[in-house]
């Protein structure tokens, strides 16, 4: 048994129509099925993304924010991935592009 389909006015920008416009014509299919289906993908997104920030908020609570020194050193742990990131994005481009695990040193 199919779902009952509900009626809801949007107002959305005149390119984005035609997007969804061209997206049906060559889908061959209606304009209110490439919305839902396109709507039905981001909301499920959002929704996942604002459950792990309720998960975030609750563990916060219940264990203690992070301290400005916590933060401090997640920071300059980020910044220190960046860099070995940067640095190997470098020396790939410096060396063909690919990538051997021999040249890292590893075994």
């Amino acid at each position: 048994m199919t779902e009952k389909k509900a009626v809801l006015n949007v107002t959305i920008s005149e390119s984005l129509a035609a997007d969804v416009r061209r997206a049906a014509k060559l889908e061959h299919t209606t304009i209110s099925s490439v919305v839902e289906r396109a709507l039905a993908r981001q909301v499920s997104w959002e929704l996942k993304r604002l459950d792990g920030l309720a998960a975030i908020e609750e563990y916060y609570k219940e264990h203690g924010y992070p301290t400005e020194e916590e933060r401090a050193a997640a920071k300059a742990a980020v910044e220190e991935e960046e860099r070995l990131i940067d640095e190997a994005r470098a020396y790939n481009a410096a060396h063909g592009g690919g990538f051997r695990l021999d040249d890292w040193g590893a075994a």
